[in-house]
């Protein structure tokens, strides 16, 4: 006799359809959602996916918003020090190891370079202006300097966000993510270029500025 499917109850469903997006985007990135695939991947009825979404871009623009504040929440972990080297270090360091783990967040940047509508730009702004508190404390701290440390870090993060997508089509420099000697690599290149180094350099032309303290690396 066939056994009985389980009665699942409404949060039962919606953890369900949330799973089986995210396992198909895993499997091919935002390209491959579709509201059958979801459905059928989740083993619902169309009425128990209509009934919570619209459509597909209805449920995508509700997915998405679960890393909202993925940006903000590495800010939050790298500012616990008071010292400003070891924060800019920290952010730096924790992106990398974060979005390296985070292979949905990888596909949403992904979708977001291909894709541009209201959902793509609304994440991508949001994650922007969850970045302005932490790029306006770093240009403070150089504000007597000619460092644009704003522009250079946004150099930096553009190439960890490149080097992490890019990885599975090419080495990049002879870099290759997939190897995590070279993610090593990476870590204690920006250790080595951290805001302590940058600091150091500025100091020489900087009168009355304070002696810059020895760095601490905390990024495992």
């Amino acid at each position: 006799m066939e056994q009985r499917r389980k009665r699942r109850n409404s949060k039962d469903i919606e953890e369900a359809i949330l799973d089986a997006a995210t396992v198909l985007i895993r499997e091919g990135g935002f390209g491959n959602l579709t509201a059958t695939g979801i459905m059928q991947k989740a083993e619902i009825e169309p009425i128990q996916f209509y009934k919570r979404y619209k459509d597909l871009d209805a449920f995508i623009s509700e997915y998405v918003k679960i890393f909202d504040y993925w940006f903000s929440d590495i800010i939050k972990e790298s500012s616990l020090d008071s010292n400003i080297n070891i924060q800019y270090e920290n952010v730096l360091c924790n992106l990398l190891n974060s979005l390296w783990n985070n292979k949905i967040m990888q596909e949403l940047l992904r979708w977001e370079i291909a894709t541009k509508d209201k959902n793509s730009i609304r994440t991508a702004k949001l994650r922007e202006l969850h970045t302005l508190p932490l790029c306006k404390k770093f240009a403070d701290a150089f504000a007597e300097t000619e460092i644009d440390i704003v522009a250079i870090s946004a150099l930096i993060i553009g190439g960890i966000y490149y080097m992490i997508l890019h990885c599975e089509l090419s080495e990049f420099s002879g870099i290759n993510l997939n190897n995590e000697q070279d993610r090593e690599r990476m870590i204690k290149a920006i250790k080595a270029k951290d805001i302590h180094t940058i600091m150091a350099v500025s100091h020489k032309n900087i009168p009355n500025m304070p002696p810059v303290p020895a760095p601490l690396h905390l990024c495992t």
